[in-house]
């Protein structure tokens, strides 16, 4: 496992990643990049964003914006959200009970 760092660029504003995460290599690390991004871009009412992928060293492997953003109907719009909504939650219950890793 390789520790990459992801640095959000969004919207005028630079947050840089101090912390870092494990993958297995630079592809699943592009790919979370990409991922990061278009969740960002969904919820981001259209202001650009940008995530900058950085390995161990500090070397910019990938800059990622967020994919094509998927159109729905208004039924399977409502159950994006409630299922976003749901996500959110179980994150923020993890991350306050500890369980997060």
């Amino acid at each position: 496992m390789q520790t990459y760092f992801f640095d959000i660029h969004w919207d005028g504003e630079t947050l840089t990643d101090d912390e870092g995460t494990s993958h297995f290599d630079d592809g699943s690390a592009i790919y979370y990049g990409r991922v990061v991004a278009t969740r960002i871009g969904r919820s981001s009412k259209g202001e650009r964003v940008r995530v900058h992928i950085r390995d161990a060293a500090g070397r910019l492997l990938s800059i990622q914006c967020p994919g094509p953003l998927p159109v729905y109907n208004p039924q399977q719009a409502r159950i994006h959200q409630i299922v976003e909504r749901d996500i959110a939650r179980q994150s923020g219950f993890c991350h306050q009970s500890g369980l997060a890793g």
